[in-house]
């Protein structure tokens, strides 16, 4: 399943989260990547999926942190593995993400704009420096509408960010997120034990025998 999406993020501030509740907003930023839907039986699949996301977060102007307007963003790639339990059309799934942040940056506003300043994230172990690694868990469900020669899953998700990437700032990528995918329809699922029924991946059927063809 190939995806390009346009999807929002937002960052958890640790213990100062409750006190930037009024101040932040969601970060919306292009995902891109891949999914790869293995079916092991009739009713369970693992789902190893590969994204670019630019995630991140917004402050409002005179929040506690900087005091001004605020865009932070990463550019990250993310790996998740989910074990996914299907219930006829509709399925839910679970499992861990690893990420790597290829890069990012700040922008504050000045006089009302946010071309004030433009800061490139620097990134290692420091205080005030970001962590490249990342790593939590991704959890949700989602629905797949059967076209006539494709299919469409609309999937809804919860990434749980475990990793301080402020290196002691506090700041975890946690966000729901939607996506959309489209892909056509397989023939066999080689990993199938149960080929008659194979909802992770499709099977072509004659209309004048009452066996799939194989």
């Amino acid at each position: 399943d190939v995806v390009i999406n346009y999807t929002t993020t937002s960052i958890n501030y640790g213990d100062n989260n409750k006190a930037l509740k009024d101040f932040k907003k969601g970060y919306w930023g292009l995902q891109a990547g891949a999914s790869f839907q293995a079916g092991i039986n009739e009713y369970f699949s693992l789902v190893p999926e590969l994204y670019f996301v630019m995630k991140g977060g917004r402050l409002n102007n005179n929040n506690p942190i900087t005091g001004q307007e605020t865009k932070i963003r990463f550019n990250t790639l993310d790996l998740p593995l989910m074990a996914r339990l299907h219930l006829c059309n509709l399925y839910v799934n679970a499992g861990p993400v690893i990420s790597y942040n290829l890069g990012g940056r700040i922008k504050t506003e000045r006089n009302g704009t946010l071309s004030g300043e433009k800061t490139k994230m620097e990134f290692g172990s420091q205080y005030g420096t970001y962590s490249r690694w990342d790593a939590g868990l991704q959890f949700g469900m989602g629905y797949e509408f059967k076209l006539k020669k494709s299919r469409l899953l609309l999937d809804l998700r919860y990434h749980y960010g475990m990793v301080d990437i402020g290196n002691g700032a506090e700041m975890y990528n946690r966000y729901f997120n939607m996506n959309i995918l489209l892909s056509k329809k397989w023939k066999t699922n080689p990993l199938g034990k149960n080929k008659r029924k194979d909802i992770a991946f499709w099977e072509e059927y004659d209309e004048n025998l009452d066996n799939p063809l194989n």
